[in-house]
């Protein structure tokens, strides 16, 4: 009989490990993604926690985005 595949987590990299860059998802046994997870490495994808927003809200704010689309000149 075919061997049971366990179902795989998907994280998002909050720092940078091994091959993987801030931002990557990848997918892992629960067992990996939770240790990934409770050292603060990645989160779980599809999670995003309240300091995730800010880090976005400061990213777009510094880079001159105001959430309206650009004027035709």
């Amino acid at each position: 009989m075919a061997e049971q595949k366990s179902k795989l987590v998907s994280v998002t990299f909050k720092k940078s490990w091994g091959r993987y860059a801030i931002g990557d998802r990848a997918g892992f046994e629960p067992e990996k993604a939770q240790w990934l997870i409770e050292t603060k490495r990645a989160v779980e994808s599809g999670k995003t926690s309240t300091a995730d927003a800010e880090t976005k809200a400061t990213t777009s704010k510094n880079a001159g985005g105001d959430g309206k689309a650009a004027e035709k000149t």
